[in-house]
């Protein structure tokens, strides 16, 4: 009979190396992990957070403009004298300064407007008509006041008006 040829025994060289290549991607896989984390704690939390100033709480003024005074001639004829005492709404929370140095220029500002409107003896009774003429001072007087008041808007006018008979001895 013929001599059987020997297996030859498997080497463990295979089974090292796959180890090995298991080894070296287990490894590359820790180093990828430990760069990519930060080396000290506090970058791990979150930042601290400032919290934001809270902006102060804008406030309302009401400031007087005056009284302005004209007669008119009511529908039914009669010469009546109409006032009106203009009041400005501002809102805002910067410092406020003196209007008396604008005094002038804020009389101009409002009769005109007071002297040019259509229908002044309407002022009293109809509130659109009312509501116009605060529209057309407000116009008027709020490119003045934004200049003198920085920090301040003024957010309305709020009229007055008044009609009174004038005295008999006048007429």
């Amino acid at each position: 009979m013929a001599a059987r040829k020997k297996k030859q025994a498997k080497s463990g060289r295979g089974r090292w190396v796959i180890f090995g290549v298991l080894a070296v991607l287990l490894a590359a896989v820790a180093v990828g992990i430990a760069l990519n984390l930060p080396l000290h704690l506090r970058r791990i939390s979150p930042p601290a957070v400032t919290p934001n100033p809270a902006a102060p709480t804008p406030t309302r003024r009401n400031i007087d403009l005056g009284s302005y005074g004209v007669t008119i001639t009511d529908h039914a004829g009669k010469i009546k004298a109409l006032t009106i005492h203009p009041v400005a709404i501002m809102q805002g929370n910067g410092p406020w300064q003196d209007l008396h140095p604008l005094q002038r220029q804020l009389d101009a500002r409002i009769a005109n407007p007071f002297m040019a409107f259509p229908d002044l003896a309407s002022v009293t009774t109809s509130t659109t008509a009312k509501a116009a003429l605060e529209q057309q001072i407000l116009q008027n007087i709020a490119p003045l006041l934004r200049t003198a008041e920085s920090g301040w808007k003024i957010i309305g006018i709020q009229l007055h008006p008044a009609l009174q008979s004038l005295p008999s001895g006048d007429s």
